[in-house]
């Protein structure tokens, strides 16, 4: 993830112009959705006149014929903040290295779910990554260490983690992924409680939390958790936060 459709009309970009709007596309979800970057799956449409329609005035933003419609289709959990900065980082720069116009660029994001993705050989390899049942591979783990640790002493706090904490709780649909992990990653720092944070610092950003809005949360925290434990939550999240790991 993710996947990029850009339709154009024909003629109006040549293959080298093409290839810089392709680099510049990629160049923009690394920096603003922090995909990887051999995360790399693009296809370009050339249109006949007859076959490409656009209203030249809608929304008073005033298009020409070298409109690019870049549909970009990736994993849900994304800030509206971090989608406005994508726009503005697609506009400003495909205008800067192509001769064309900051209104021209036409940007449709398609948020999806881990289920929806194929990558080849009829395998759903996101969902394998999270597990079976849709929960993230490191839930799981934490799962599983916690029968390790304590399934010879507490069973039942066993089967709690696995079947309602991770099996139901972070499933529900009224709350997102990404809203569980920052209210879970502003408890533990809230009561002081590091040594699970750096776990869920990487859970967060599998679910669409970038390093600096995690970083900016502590920040926040500082002032109602207090200092010290704002700092000690820094200390811990250190190495977590410097390596950007969201897959699509």
């Amino acid at each position: 993830m993710p996947f990029i459709r850009v339709s154009y009309m024909e003629q109006q970009y040549d293959a080298d112009q093409l290839a810089r709007i392709s680099e510049t596309i990629m160049e923009a979800l690394v920096r603003h959705f922090h995909v990887p970057a051999d995360d790399w799956f693009q296809v370009f449409h050339a249109h006949k006149r007859e076959e490409f329609y656009y209203s030249g005035t809608y929304l008073d933003v005033r298009r020409s014929d070298g409109l690019l419609f870049i549909q970009v289709t990736c994993k849900s959990g994304r800030s509206a903040d971090r989608k406005k900065r994508l726009y503005e980082t697609l506009a400003r720069t495909l205008s800067e290295r192509l001769p064309m116009r900051q209104e021209d660029v036409f940007v449709v994001l398609v948020d999806t779910e881990f289920e929806d993705w194929s990558f080849g050989s009829g395998i759903a390899q996101m969902l394998e990554r999270t597990g079976r049942e849709g929960r993230p591979a490191e839930q799981r783990s934490l799962a599983s260490g916690a029968r390790e640790a304590y399934g010879d002493i507490a069973p039942a706090f066993v089967r709690y983690s696995e079947e309602v904490l991770f099996g139901d709780a972070w499933r529900r649909e009224e709350l997102s992924l990404r809203d569980r992990s920052l209210i879970t990653v502003a408890a533990l720092v809230a009561g002081g409680m590091t040594e699970q944070l750096p776990y869920h610092l990487r859970l967060a950003m599998e679910n669409g939390l970038a390093p600096e809005e995690l970083t900016e949360a502590v920040t926040h925290l500082a002032f109602y958790a207090g200092w010290p434990r704002a700092a000690a939550a820094l200390t811990a999240a250190k190495e977590v936060l410097g390596k950007q790991a969201l897959p699509g």
